[in-house]
């Protein structure tokens, strides 16, 4: 009997090809998992105060290494085996610049290390929201915002009264009120000035000079970031569990290509809250009390103005008195704006400022400031760890793929997007209808936006279609992997919480996941972490994606539902999330698919037929596919393949294997060319509603085949000869 040996991913066996990942036998992977996870975003307990933001430490996070082997087990069992393992700048370098956590780092090694010889293989991701934490996200250490002459003192309190930043999520508490509020950060002048010196600091703020050498804050930074980096390299850079790199998350442009400081765009920059526009925050964290328009939640446009209110009463400042820019605004100082002391208002200076450089020219984020990064990383990378797989990088959020020229590519060059059905994310509601917003924000009429019952799934394809279709048309043959895309399981006011009944999750998940399936992308789940609790969700400004719980696990097995050896414990979702898939594919993949109610998976590919030689197919020429055992059990699965398709069940691995051998004649009429391939299973046979005048046509055309009127008929409409798979 043949015998073969599940794919094992790791770095050596896995390379870039013609926009594909390929292992060592030349096969296509389809790579998926999870990112693990969103408790790496947040310090270990206790958690310090903002202002004590240098004791941090991110030791056991995203979990303790004695746990490490149950959670890939766990990952592994459900056929997650591509992991994106995040990690926050803030992690590495939290006490001081250039002072690198060797505890963490040590840990950090060790976790990554523990993967081996488990199946799963992983990349590093550089995680950042809203910069930092210490305005409001993850990230940065809190040093840098001092850097740039923030003041972080009393627990951020003066970040919060100037309307710099919102940290409200961040208290360790259960958000109460208005829980969307966290991406408005992006927007306040902390997070929005950070990021615009960083990427830009020496054409936007070329007086702001920083550090024992004086040199300008963007150098500063941006040193420091990749010092920090190189660091991470060297910590885990030669494991083989380790793949690639990815270079930072979610990144972005903070008031770089603003035509007006006057407003930000209301299609891309959520309006929720209290929104100043950037010369409203400019004059709230210099200490004067703004008008500023309130937005509420509405309908049919998602906010709208409520009221405009005075924000920052008390005349708070932002800005440190010891800092770089002794307690001035730096916007302020580069003559962008001014206070008005007869007016009592901001007056804008230079109202295009963010638009052109010192010369005049117009700028383009892309091109002038992003790239040029990309090109540092990438020097950085190449040099401390030549022989990974792949370098990932994202564009900025909810954006398609720009013009990448080659000569700003990264070697092994990943395009990593991100998606989120973005009307579930901000009303945090999910039914019968549902909302193209990524149609809508470039102009769909708002009738073709809408997507009523299980039009969710052409929505959900639609969307994630485009993405990877742009991608292809301005980048090429480069693989594209969705770095996150999740949906919130606390959804419809957390119904499903109290009731147990997960159906609108499990109906959400499906159309992601068949999304992604169709766009044959690669991707990971946002997210794993099983710190995750019910009623705090993931502990970060009011998120709660995570399918599993320790604290779930443990209420399932107090209740007599699982045992302590089981698994799959504390998850929910497990009946969509866990699903086939081609792991590795001998040919040209053309089209994969899975349907739940029928656990019906088709997989599609074209190869190049060849007459086998007796004895075991080569690797190189068999299909792997991940078959799960809690769907497809030994005696009760169904299959056909097309002519000359042989397989071999592994069920104890959870795989069917695949290959074709063809006949003499086969190979002949191919003349070279590649032939389709059909691999279609399933367990439960689907319910015919054509009606009864297409079955009888279905009859009629089986007993013509069957009176041998056509001997290919009789064979696709059978089946018989098809196929030999051994059990």
């Amino acid at each position: 009997m043949t015998e073969f040996t599940p794919f094992v991913p790791s770095s050596s066996k896995i390379s870039i090809l013609a926009g594909n990942f390929v292992d060592d036998h030349g096969r296509i992977l389809h790579l998926r998992g999870a990112n693990v996870g969103s408790a790496s975003k947040v310090p270990a307990q206790p958690r310090p105060k903002i202002h004590d933001h240098a004791q941090s430490s991110y030791v056991d996070q995203p979990f303790p290494l004695a746990e490490a082997p149950e959670h890939w087990a766990r990952l592994k069992s459900w056929g997650l085996t591509f992991l994106r393992v995040n990690v926050t700048w803030d992690a590495l370098e939290h006490d001081g610049p250039g002072e690198y956590d060797k505890e963490f780092l040590a840990y950090f090694r060790d976790l990554l290390k523990s993967l081996r010889g488990t199946g799963l293989v992983a990349y590093v991701s550089v995680h950042q929201d809203v910069w930092s934490r210490y305005c409001g996200g993850s990230g940065a250490p809190g040093w840098t915002l001092e850097a740039a002459g923030f003041d972080l003192s009393d627990d951020g309190a003066k970040l919060e009264a100037s309307g710099a930043a919102y940290v409200g999520g961040l208290r360790g508490e259960r958000v109460e009120g208005e829980r969307g509020l966290w991406p408005t950060g992006y927007t306040k002048l902390a997070c929005a000035t950070m990021n615009t010196l960083f990427w830009g600091g020496e054409t936007f703020a070329p007086g702001l000079k920083v550090g024992p050498k004086g040199v300008n804050i963007q150098s500063y930074l941006q040193d420091h970031f990749l010092s920090a980096f190189g660091a991470l390299i060297d910590a885990v850079g030669d494991l083989d569990t380790v793949m690639g790199f990815e270079m930072m998350n979610e990144p972005h442009s903070g008031y770089i290509g603003l035509e007006s400081i006057d407003e930000w765009c209301y299609e891309t920059d959520l309006h929720l809250g209290h929104f100043p526009s950037p010369l409203q925050g400019f004059s709230l964290g210099a200490g004067h009390a703004t008008a500023v328009p309130k937005y509420v939640r509405s309908f049919p446009y998602p906010t709208r103005v409520q009221q405009r209110v005075i924000a920052n009463p008390h005349d708070v400042v932002a800005w440190s008195s010891s800092g770089p820019t002794a307690g001035k605004c730096p916007w302020e100082k580069e003559g962008v704006w001014k206070w008005s002391d007869e007016k009592k208002i901001a007056v804008a200076l230079q109202e295009d400022y963010f638009a052109k450089d010192r010369k005049g020219r117009r700028v383009s984020f892309y091109p002038d400031f992003y790239f040029p990064f990309v090109k540092r990383w990438e020097v950085l990378v190449s040099k401390r760890a030549p022989t990974k797989t792949a370098r990932f990088v994202e564009p900025l959020p909810n954006e398609f793929a720009p013009e990448w020229p080659d000569s700003a590519r990264p070697k092994n060059f990943v395009f990593a997007p991100h998606w989120y059905d973005l009307h579930t994310m901000f009303n945090k509601k999910f039914g019968s209808m549902t909302v193209n917003v990524q149609g809508l924000s470039r102009g769909m009429n708002p009738l073709r936006a809408l997507y009523f019952g299980k039009g969710v799934k052409k929505n959900y394809a639609l969307q994630i279609g485009n993405i990877v279709a742009e991608a292809r048309k301005q980048l090429g043959e480069v693989p594209v992997v969705f770095g996150e895309c999740g949906i919130p399981m606390d959804m419809n006011y957390e119904e499903a919480f109290k009731t147990g009944n997960f159906k609108w999750q499990e109906r959400m998940l499906d159309a992601l996941i068949s999304a992604l399936e169709s766009s044959r992308a690669h991707f990971n789940l946002w997210a794993y972490n099983p710190r995750n609790r019910d009623h705090l969700g993931d502990d970060w400004n009011s998120e709660n994606f995570s399918w599993f719980s320790d604290e779930q696990r443990s209420k399932d097995i107090a209740a007599g539902k699982a045992t302590k050896g089981d698994l799959d414990a504390g998850a929910r979702l497990l009946d969509v999330l866990v699903r086939p898939y081609a792991i590795a594919t001998s040919g040209t993949v053309m089209s994969s698919a899975y349907e739940v109610e029928t656990n019906l998976f088709t997989h599609r590919y074209r190869e190049t037929p060849e007459v086998l030689a007796k004895g075991a197919p080569p690797t190189s020429r068999v299909t792997e596919i991940y078959l799960p055992n809690r769907v497809y059990k030994e005696g009760e699965v169904k299959w056909t393949l097309t002519r000359g398709g042989k397989g071999r069940f592994d069920f104890a691995a959870q795989r069917l294997y695949v290959w074709f051998d063809d006949h003499v004649d086969t190979v002949y009429n191919a003349k070279g060319k590649e032939v389709h391939r059909r691999v279609d299973i399933w367990v439960k046979d689907p319910v015919d509603q054509r009606g009864w005048g297409v079955i009888l046509v279905m009859i009629f055309l089986a007993v013509v085949a069957t009176f041998g009127l056509s001997s290919e008929l009789k064979l696709w409409l059978t089946g018989e000869g098809f196929a030999e798979l051994n059990y």
